[in-house]
């Protein structure tokens, strides 16, 4: 079986989405060990593979000057596609090329409907591309994904199309809580002295962290005057309140940009809490690695956030300085919870593999 994807998640650093499709590759290469992978990128981009993933195949070339991945793949990967003779193109960022409806069964990943819920957050060309192809690219998809069911249910009344399957991102083994050895050790090479509060994720403004960092003035102020926050993750876009925010050096905040995934378990772990507070999320991967690793999360209450949070998490109004700082209060003074419901990137694996050979029979 031939199996071709959009491979721009695996260029460079990877984030969330690009974690998700790795992390099912993986998988995936263990229950197909016959299918044939082959990968497609604009020329002059590596990709990066599981180790396990037997020969996988680089498609690529050029994009037109000043030309975005959105359209290059919607405009110059068509080609490459269809000289494969693959079975099956799985479109991991959702869109793909048109050309390709009825001609190639297509199986689309929706990780959220940014633009359609908070599409003030996004970048004028991601959120051009959306306007343009997401609609059509959904409803005119072989199969559906949906990385929770809150997402699913988005599709459907958002955009009045079925999700054929949800496949949730999974919780490796390699987020457990860490001993005290790991912690310290994780501490000394990032320079956390201090007790810290936790943030992961790309800085953009749907991640709302203008509201954490007002809510975590509240909190120096009442009785954590030596408590840190901890800011983990890459610099996004439309950042300039929180740019401004971060330049009056705010006492106790810590920015350590990127951190590869090796060190994340143990951050976790050495945290006195972890804080979502996004506008939106279409499923919240560091909520659940947070939980795995045996952290306390305070987390906005949206339904999607609630599947990958689990019933031990705090629940706040992300839109209230004052509610997420007495979510933070409240987390600081319980118990560290137990997470019992890991989910296994095997399971999400499994259901991938199901729907591309149903597509091939």
């Amino acid at each position: 079986m031939k199996i071709g994807f959009d491979a721009r998640p695996l260029i460079g650093k990877r984030t969330g989405i690009g974690n998700y499709i790795w992390s099912l590759l993986s998988e995936m290469a263990n229950l197909m060990p016959d299918a044939e992978f082959i990968a497609y990128c604009p020329e002059g981009f590596t990709p990066f593979f599981p180790d396990n993933l037997q020969y996988p195949i680089v498609r690529s070339n050029q994009a037109y000057p000043l030309m975005s991945g959105y359209f290059w793949l919607q405009w110059r990967s068509a080609s490459l596609i269809k000289k494969d003779n693959i079975n099956v193109f799985w479109a991991t960022r959702t869109l793909y090329p048109s050309q390709l409806i009825g001609e190639i069964p297509v199986v689309t990943t929706v990780y959220d409907l940014n633009h359609l819920v908070c599409p003030e957050t996004m970048p004028f060309v991601n959120m051009l591309a959306h306007k343009l192809y997401f609609k059509h690219n959904v409803v005119n998809a072989t199969k559906v994904v949906a990385i929770s069911s809150g997402t699913a249910e988005r599709v459907k009344g958002l955009l009045k199309k079925n999700v054929d399957s949800v496949v949730v991102p999974g919780t490796g083994m390699e987020f457990s809580p860490r001993n005290t050895t790991e912690i310290l050790a994780v501490r000394q090479k990032y320079k956390l002295s201090n007790p810290y509060i936790l943030f992961i994720g790309t800085l953009e403004p749907r991640k709302n962290l203008t509201t954490l960092l007002d809510a975590f003035k509240i909190i120096r102020k009442n009785g954590f005057s030596n408590l840190n926050l901890v800011l983990v993750g890459q610099m996004g876009w439309k950042n300039k309140q929180l740019k401004n925010q971060l330049d009056q050096n705010i006492d106790g905040i810590l920015e350590l940009g990127y951190v590869p995934n090796e060190d994340l378990a143990a951050i976790y772990s050495g945290s006195e809490a972890f804080v979502l507070p996004s506008l939106y999320e279409g499923y919240g991967m560091p909520a659940a690695e947070a939980r795995a690793c045996g952290t306390r999360v305070v987390a906005s209450d949206i339904p999607e956030l609630r599947e990958a949070g689990g019933a031990e998490s705090i629940y706040i109004n992300p839109l209230s300085v004052d509610d997420l700082a007495q979510g933070i209060l409240k987390a600081l003074s319980s118990e560290k919870p137990i997470a019992k419901d890991r989910v296994s990137w095997e399971m999400g694996a499994k259901s991938m593999v199901k729907i591309f050979k149903d597509l091939n029979i």
